[in-house]
């Protein structure tokens, strides 16, 4: 069984999804890869333990203040090759950023748009934090959830980029 519930945050709605001992997601209603690989008819919209310690995630996320994503296990999703994207992002630290070119070099890869697919599908949005990742231009860059919510937590982590 997976369970449902639905987080008001800062950036807008948050989907989040759990199993009874896993995290599967958080996503921004319609982003891109929204809830990807659940039916609706899957999900129970109840809480369950995961989902009430990752809605204190966020909380404290959106408050400004560094919570540990080692509080919340994640449930093994992806290719190998996204999991070893997925590792790299969530070992850059809040209010720093890295390249998808460092990202790329991390992980082994030559290729800036692989790492980019990788990036712009991880399941996991804001506790792994893709929005971390910029162009080696110091652009904003793309982002599954809009630009907007990606200025928004830049922002929110002190983080600067060019505005252009």
């Amino acid at each position: 069984m997976y369970y449902r519930q639905y987080y008001v945050s800062p950036i807008g709605r948050l989907s989040l999804v759990a199993g009874e001992e896993v995290l599967y997601g958080i996503w921004l209603k319609g982003q891109n890869h929204f809830q990807s690989g659940f039916k609706e008819e899957e999900l129970a919209d109840t809480s369950n333990p995961i989902l009430e310690v990752t809605k204190k995630w966020l909380q404290a996320y959106f408050k400004g203040e560094n919570p540990s994503p080692d509080d919340l296990p994640l449930a093994e999703r992806g290719t190998a090759f996204q999991q070893r994207v997925w590792l790299a992002l969530s070992e850059i630290p809040m209010g720093q950023i890295r390249t998808y070119g460092q990202i790329g070099k991390a992980t082994s890869c030559q290729s800036a748009q692989a790492v980019g697919t990788a990036v712009g599908k991880n399941p996991w949005l804001i506790l792994v934090p893709c929005h971390r990742v910029l162009p080696s231009s110091g652009r904003i860059g793309k982002y599954a959830a809009g630009e907007e919510a990606k200025r928004f937590l830049l922002q929110l982590e002190g983080i600067r980029f060019d505005k252009s």
